[in-house]
């Protein structure tokens, strides 16, 4: 066999074993954590053995050159000597192709990981997803970068109507504008990061984008999609069709119903666009009327002529002569009614928006993003547009400035309805109240913003334009019960004590120094066990100075308490660190003790009634177990609550008088109403233990001046043992802040 062809077989034969070799080895290193810096080293052992390989096969062939005795040429195919080359290039792409591979893992672990980690630390998840999906999207991956990914990132469905989209992702200020494919819609088990993003649906030439994010997919997510993507964009916002929910108070527990796609306008109607409607006799069409004139036949004629200005002439009531003040075109229209409002959407063959369109354009949960300069002023109007106040869907003054009038009614007989967003008049907190007016009011703050429904297979509910209106209660002027009524209400909470016949261990979880035990005790009810987690220092040596934890309403729509440790073990570091541990225990309804309650709000059922009960017997049966551990010194027990832990706590510290102290963050009391013997308003003014409130001033769950107030107001705590912060933001605290107040307020009564 002549040289070539033994070289052909050198060469498959090598590059069979080094494949093989070298496979192997990136398993290993993947898998069980060995360096890649071994990958290195033997592809330098194989690149030297392959040409030393061919050196040698090469003196073996000139000696056997030289030796043979035949004078008959050696016969060498040209096709073979070029194959030769090939071969020989391919060789060392593939050699090419695992040194490459090799530094890329060389990066990953000396440069990519490290980073990760650092991101994951400083709860930058849009960071640690982006650089994962990077790696990713190259085929380098590990365990260790697998098991960040999970933690940053939810597992949701996507789908939309019609189907067949295209859908892709792109975090927020993301400047590369590089879009992430997720799949072909309907999409299933596919993996979103726990923060904001925007959703690309594509299909041929039409695109649709929408902000989204993973709570909001988290329970499944059906995109309704226009058959058209035609309109202004920069007059318009398009609000893709899907479940909407309310998140006022007071009207947050109805249920979320089908709301088509829309666009709604990015500004509310000005005086110069309003004049128009009037020079083109809007005011004598009965043709834009028509809804009013069902109701009543004589409304042109009793009503209508009533609609003028300062003067007398038909228009807004702050105009004169039929126009508007000098110098304000650009203002907001307001001095009009509901019917007013009506009309000109029908005279521009729009709507004005339902409750559901409002609250979802409006985005109330990031109010404290454009709060601070919208026009809350109590002095003047000015021109739509001219601050830097949009939301995150770029709508310009949704808050203050002018209020805008909504479909939906407020009262039986449809004489009040909703008018959103306060005005220049307002307080601030105005723009998270659901609030509404006479439907025939005219006052100055009231405006106009318009909606068009598009048409889409995604239909809207016909319940969205009905009446929505739960009634803010005046809790500083109801009528509470006696003292003797109280101790029956009390009694609900009470049982037999008995043996905690408790289980404990600890986890394998650990950050920084921090430890967390698990422990199972019966509960107070129907032969349950109620498990919990203790939280603290192992270097610690004196007592800890417990905290008897209350969760935020999440928890009754999460399954695992264990997958989210780290990270509370990273939100409770600065109380760990100074010696206190947290103490929370899995209450009734809640991770894995889920059941029926999905909700946390009150009603008139005994199912919630029932609820509450065993969330109180579940506080004072932990309250027994921190009792029972030689490590806890009780004598500076304090409670901690967040959102629904801090509405709870009107109950939980009225029921048991072994907590010594308490911070409620973003706390206040509900509106709607439940059976007497569970409602917060009763319990309130039993508590007597030192209270620090931190709330923010826009709270769209707590409201200022409904909810938060007169809770605080309602105390029986002493006032010199309890304060009240209250921060320009929303439903949130900064935590700088919560950090140091919460430290400094716990040490204040600490006993020694």
């Amino acid at each position: 066999m002549n040289f070539s062809n033994k070289y052909l077989q050198f060469v498959i034969g090598y590059v069979a074993f080094s494949f093989s070799i070298l496979e192997g080895l990136s398993f290993l290193i993947e898998n069980y954590g060995i360096s890649s810096k071994l990958l290195d080293y033997t592809l330098l052992c194989l690149v030297i053995g392959f040409f030393g390989m061919i050196l040698y096969q090469l003196y073996l062939s000139i000696k056997s050159k030289k030796n043979t005795k035949s004078t008959k040429k050696l016969n060498v195919k040209g096709y073979l000597s070029y194959l030769n080359i090939a071969v020989t290039l391919l060789i060392g792409a593939f050699f090419i192709y695992y040194y490459n591979k090799s530094t890329s893992k060389d990066e990953l672990f000396e440069v990519k990981l490290p980073q990760i980690i650092e991101a994951f630390e400083n709860n930058e998840y849009s960071r640690v997803y982006s650089e994962i999906t990077t790696l990713k999207n190259n085929n380098i991956s590990n365990p260790i970068i697998d098991n960040y990914y999970g933690k940053v990132t939810t597992e949701v469905d996507i789908n939309t109507t019609p189907g067949g989209y295209e859908v892709y992702l792109d975090l927020l200020n993301d400047s590369t504008d590089d879009w992430i494919s997720l799949g072909k819609s309907p999409i299933t088990n596919v993996r979103v990061p726990n923060v904001r993003f925007n959703l690309k649906f594509k299909l041929g030439n039409e695109e649709f984008i929408e902000m989204s994010n993973y709570w909001v997919l988290n329970n499944g997510r059906d995109y309704g999609i226009p058959e058209s993507n035609t309109f202004d964009k920069d007059q318009y916002k398009l609000i893709l069709g899907g479940k909407r929910s309310l998140q006022f108070p007071g009207l947050d527990h109805y249920s979320s119903i089908e709301i088509g796609p829309y666009l709604i306008s990015k500004f509310e109607v000005t005086n110069k666009e309003y004049l128009d409607f009037i020079l083109e006799k809007g005011y004598e069409n009965p043709e834009y009327w028509k809804f009013a004139i069902d109701e009543d036949p004589d409304f042109m004629d009793s009503k209508v002529k009533n609609f003028t200005d300062k003067f007398g002439r038909i228009g807004p009531s702050n105009w004169s002569y039929g126009m508007y003040p000098d110098g304000q075109e650009n203002f907001p229209v307001t001095g009009i009614s509901w019917y007013e409002a009506m009309a000109y959407a029908n005279y521009k063959k729009l709507s004005i928006p339902n409750v559901y369109q409002w609250a979802s354009a409006a985005t109330l949960s990031s109010s404290s993003s454009f709060m601070y300069n919208s026009n809350f002023s109590q002095n003047q109007l000015i021109n739509v547009g001219s601050n830097e106040n949009s939301n995150y869907n770029g709508l310009f003054d949704i808050a203050g400035n002018v209020r805008e009038w909504i479909v939906n009614s407020l009262s039986d007989d449809s004489s009040i309805k909703g008018i959103l967003g306060g005005s220049f008049n307002d307080e601030p907190y105005y723009f998270n109240d659901y609030f509404g007016q006479n439907s025939l009011d005219r006052s100055i703050g009231n405006g106009i913003r318009l909606v068009k429904n598009l048409d889409s297979e995604y239909k809207t509910n016909e319940t969205a334009n009905d009446q929505y209106y739960v009634k803010v209660r005046d809790f500083l002027n109801e009528e509470n019960v006696s003292d003797d009524v109280f101790e029956i209400f009390k009694s609900q909470f009470d049982y037999n004590l008995s043996e905690l016949n408790k289980e404990e261990k600890t986890l394998e979880y650990s950050f920084s120094s921090f430890a967390v035990d698990k422990f199972i005790i019966d509960a107070a009810y129907n032969d349950e066990r109620l498990p919990g987690y203790v939280f603290y220092d192992k270097n610690i040596k004196e007592k800890y100075k417990p905290i008897i934890f209350f969760p935020g309403s999440g928890s009754i729509n999460t399954n695992s308490f264990e997958n989210g440790i780290e990270n509370r073990m990273k939100q409770f570091s600065y109380l760990l660190s100074e010696g206190y541990a947290i103490i929370h225990p899995i209450y009734k309804s809640t991770f894995e003790r889920r059941d029926n309650i999905r909700s946390d709000y009150p009603d008139e059922t005994d199912g919630y009634k029932n609820a509450v009960i065993r969330w109180g017997k579940d506080y004072k049966r932990a309250l027994d177990y921190i009792e029972s551990r030689d490590d806890m010194d009780m004598s500076n027990l304090s409670y901690y609550g967040i959102s629904w832990g801090g509405s709870i706590a009107n109950i939980l510290l009225a029921i048991d008088d072994r907590v010594k102290n308490s911070v409620l963050y973003v706390a206040g009391i509900e509106f709607q109403t439940c059976k007497k013997e569970v409602d917060k308003f009763y319990y309130t003014s039993r508590i007597t233990i030192p209270v620090l409130m931190l709330n923010g001033k826009f709270d769209h769950f707590f409201p200022l001046e409904t909810s938060q107030i007169p809770m605080f107001k309602l105390l029986g705590t002493p006032e010199k043992d309890k304060k009240h912060y209250v921060y320009e933001t929303g439903h949130y605290v900064p935590r700088d802040e919560l950090i140091k107040l919460h430290l400094d307020w716990l040490k204040k009564y600490e006993r020694s």
